[in-house]
């Protein structure tokens, strides 16, 4: 399990994770097509790691079959929980 303590060793682009807390009022760009909010559960696709004024950011997709996007969301790390997915879910 992961925290914002140890992010920058196991996240990166193209990597999927499973959520395990996520503080979706801590959300600062939420894409306005995605059908609901992240969940706990969730597996979502690490689409790009950014520096935002107060630390690591981080988007993240979920789209569990192609063309059926279920959210997408830009997050402060600080305010994720996950697990890092060896290989495709």
């Amino acid at each position: 399990m992961n925290d914002a303590k140890d992010h920058t060793m196991t996240i990166s682009k193209g990597v999927f994770i499973r959520l395990i807390h996520v503080d979706y009022s801590k959300a600062f760009s939420v894409d306005w097509l995605g059908e609901r909010d992240a969940v706990p559960g969730d597996i979502a696709l690490v689409e790009d790691v950014f520096e935002t004024g107060s630390g690591p950011g981080v988007r993240l997709l979920c789209e569990p079959r192609p063309g059926f996007l279920e959210w997408r969301a830009d997050f402060d790390l600080s305010h994720l929980r996950y697990d890092v997915i060896a290989g495709q879910p």
